[in-house]
């Protein structure tokens, strides 16, 4: 007898009110502010729906979110990054980030995974465009892939972490500070 998972909406409308229910308990202020900030909530939603193609999955097991680590922007205009939540068939929940340094950060992302130095648990560790990215770096072939250049200088990693933005800054000081040379 084949059973079908009791979560799992089979109608376009369950779907529907499933997602909004999703990203009300997930990201509530974006939720609530969707209409005023239009342009923004459209930018999610293209993103959405551009990584939801790429990796092969329904639109509605993508949430996307304000970045509570990274900020866009100069000085006081800064806003926060998106947080993309890609929930998979099994359950399981990859999270992802914007490349902004390809040719069009609406197609290109980064993993976010666990720092191997510091045990931080969201910082870029794969440059992702597609299913078969992401199927390398969870079963890499030769020994896996380095990791993309935005893991130096993450702002998720553990303050003290080598990796850490301003590390280098950091350990100047300290030095300086102990009498050091």
């Amino acid at each position: 007898m084949t059973t079908t998972p009791t979560d799992a909406p089979a109608s376009s409308t369950a779907r529907a009110i499933s997602l909004a229910r999703r990203h009300r308990d997930t990201a509530p202020r974006e939720f609530a502010d969707r209409r005023t900030f239009q342009l923004q909530w459209d930018r999610r939603a293209i993103t959405a729906a551009n990584i939801a193609t790429a990796l092969d999955v329904g639109v509605d097991a993508v949430v996307v979110r304000d970045d509570p680590d990274r900020q866009h922007g100069i000085g006081t205009g800064t806003t926060p990054g998106d947080l993309i939540e890609v929930t998979s068939e099994d359950g399981r929940c990859w999270y992802f980030i914007q490349d902004l340094t390809g040719f069009d950060p609406l197609w290109g992302w980064l993993l976010l995974g666990p720092c191997p130095f510091c045990g931080a648990t969201a910082v870029p560790v794969a440059r992702i465009a597609g299913l078969a990215d992401l199927g390398a770096h969870l079963y890499p072939d030769h020994g896996g892939n380095p990791a993309p250049d935005q893991f130096h200088g993450d702002p998720g990693h553990h303050q003290y972490c080598f990796y850490a933005p301003d590390h280098g800054a950091r350990e100047s000081h300290l030095h300086e500070s102990s009498g050091g040379v």
